[in-house]
């Protein structure tokens, strides 16, 4: 198992709504469910760009990253409430900035592939199971698939797979 390979499936959505709705389909439970590592929704806009990922994201893995510290040192203060509180602040606050940078670097990166306006469903998928997998985005105006060769997509996917060792590892990473 651990010679999977995975790609980056990018599902290029008119809007929000269909890209939201196909997002559910990649990560219902089900066969395209087990073939999807992680996935999100990056919304581009003119200014700014935003992910939105499917089970949390970024941001929930900060606060309960910071959460968990601030109990463990809580503990040893007598204090694991407060402890948790200043962790889970912490934690979020370090959450939203890797977020952030993730999110400038990965829209960078598909510059080419998202217009300005568009929302694209972002999925790491088995290269086994690509197809399977791009008949599920019904509402994508057209999806490719992207080799994880690029330093700010393997980033990216590392990021989407947290709590998947397999995927976490095949891509190089550290299994969580």
């Amino acid at each position: 198992m651990g010679d999977e390979e995975y790609v980056l499936l990018v599902g290029v959505h008119a809007g929000r709504r269909d890209a939201l709705a196909d997002l559910r389909e990649v990560t219902a439970a089900g066969p395209v469910g087990e073939a999807v590592a992680g996935a999100a929704v990056l919304h581009r806009g003119l200014d700014r760009s935003t992910l939105q990922q499917g089970g949390g994201g970024t941001l929930a893995y900060g606060i309960g990253t910071g959460a968990a510290a601030g109990v463990v040192a809580g503990v040893v203060l007598t204090a694991p409430l407060a402890g948790a509180a200043a962790g889970a602040a912490i934690g979020a606050a370090v959450g939203h900035r890797l977020s952030r940078r993730e999110v400038d670097d990965l829209a960078a990166a598909l510059d080419d592939a998202v217009p300005v306006g568009a929302s694209a469903v972002l999925a790491v998928v088995r290269a086994d199971r690509l197809d399977l997998v791009r008949g599920a985005l019904r509402h994508s105006l057209r999806a490719t698939a992207r080799l994880l060769e690029d330093d700010p997509l393997r980033r990216l996917a590392r990021s989407l797979v947290r709590g998947n060792p397999t995927a976490t590892e095949a891509l190089g990473g550290r299994p969580s």
